[in-house]
């Protein structure tokens, strides 16, 4: 399970890198017929990058509840239902996002949103679509550690540490960058939030950190991504 869990991991942190290093690519320029419908940037968001950021944790899923096993139980049904819901708001709110994103930037002016138009595209784009998708990331990421404290593992008793604190640093820095650097203060909440939980569920089991690997994960990528946001946020 460690290995695979680090593999995981890793993967992960290539899925964040990716998702930054895209967006900053030349598919912003490329616009897609006909009519010029969306960007080449859009349509690789949603229907790769962001795929693979669903498809990882579950495989996560799978590693934290004994190959599904632990879905068997009353409570193991409705973490699972959790974590669907969690994709459902967290594929929606990507979606409504980079539409409104797209249309945004073909059509107003981002950084002086004026009129109806521009202000719902503006909306949309920071706020109803972010909303989702973070509502759908607590989602996701609380079943599975909710999971992990009901079926705890030995994965990491002889090792493994190094990788899982390597790929947390680098996820925290994706932390950093929608909690800290964007416009709005929909990515900071969410990332105090998700702080606050994770550390609760830490916190009673800290000395048995090693059997806690995703739930060790979590709280260094959220802690240190949180406390950075924050500190840039009061600079």
């Amino acid at each position: 399970m460690r290995n695979r869990l680090n593999v995981l991991f890793s993967l992960t942190s290539l899925s964040v890198v990716l998702v930054t290093v895209e967006r900053f690519s030349f598919t912003q320029r490329i616009l897609l017929p006909p009519h010029h419908f969306l960007r080449l940037h859009e349509l690789v968001q949603m229907t790769v990058l962001i795929l693979l950021t669903v498809v990882v944790p579950a495989l996560v899923l799978r590693e934290v509840t004994q190959n599904f096993a632990a879905l068997r139980s009353a409570a193991g049904a409705w973490l699972f239902l959790a974590f669907v819901a969690g994709v459902y708001f967290y594929a929606t709110g990507n979606g409504v996002h980079e539409m409104a994103s797209y249309a945004l930037s073909a059509s107003c002016d981002p950084d002086h949103v004026t009129g109806d138009r521009c202000g719902a595209l503006f909306v949309n784009d920071y706020y109803t679509g972010n909303i989702l998708y973070f509502i759908g990331a607590f989602l996701m990421t609380a079943s599975l550690l909710l999971f992990e404290r009901r079926n705890p593992s030995q994965a990491y008793r002889r090792g493994g540490l190094a990788v899982l604190v390597g790929n947390a640093l680098v996820f925290a820095l994706t932390v950093l960058a929608y909690a800290g650097l964007d416009r709005v203060l929909v990515g900071l909440g969410y990332s105090v939030v998700m702080t606050l939980f994770v550390l609760a569920c830490l916190l009673p089991v800290r000395r048995r950190y090693r059997d806690y690997p995703f739930t060790t994960y979590t709280a260094i990528v959220y802690t240190l991504g949180t406390l950075a946001s924050i500190a840039v946020r009061l600079s």
